[in-house]
């Protein structure tokens, strides 16, 4: 009956721990910005939602968002890139997504954020994954702007 006990126990151990996501974000180290602007570079058709996603996200915190693909033009404070991956079980899922938040004006890496799904995934809400990351990155890097209503 002991070793049943423990079996269980430890099965049920091993089964959650594979259902934990990870998120991690790092900012370079001394930063602190005060933007009032984002230039989100997008994916298009590809991530058409995750880049819309993104969008909304950094709006909440009083950014004026402007969005195109890589290498266009911005008078923008800050420059945002994202890497989505997505995968299929039974309906596609977020896999792992990796945002970068750059000085548009010098190019400098402010800050990252990453968020990667379990060994035994989860079907989380695109939207909040991505809100948790910017709001994450814009308490790190010591946005004064509090969130929109």
């Amino acid at each position: 009956m002991n070793r049943f006990v423990i079996s269980l126990v430890l099965s049920l151990a091993m089964l959650s721990s594979g259902c934990a996501t990870s998120r991690k974000v790092v900012v370079n180290p001394g930063t602190s910005i005060q933007p009032k602007s984002a230039h989100v570079v997008t994916h298009g058709d590809n991530s058409a939602d995750m880049d819309a996603s993104l969008q909304r996200a950094l709006m909440s915190h009083g950014l004026r968002v402007t969005s195109g693909p890589d290498g266009q033009q911005t008078d923008a404070d800050l420059l945002v890139r994202y890497a989505d991956n997505w995968k299929w079980d039974m309906v596609m899922y977020l896999r792992a997504l990796d945002v970068q938040v750059y000085d548009a004006k010098t190019g400098t890496l402010l800050g990252s954020g990453a968020w990667k799904n379990s060994a035994l995934h989860g079907y989380h809400d695109r939207d909040k994954v991505v809100s948790n990351i910017v709001d994450e990155l814009a308490t790190k890097l010591g946005f004064p702007i509090a969130k929109a209503p």
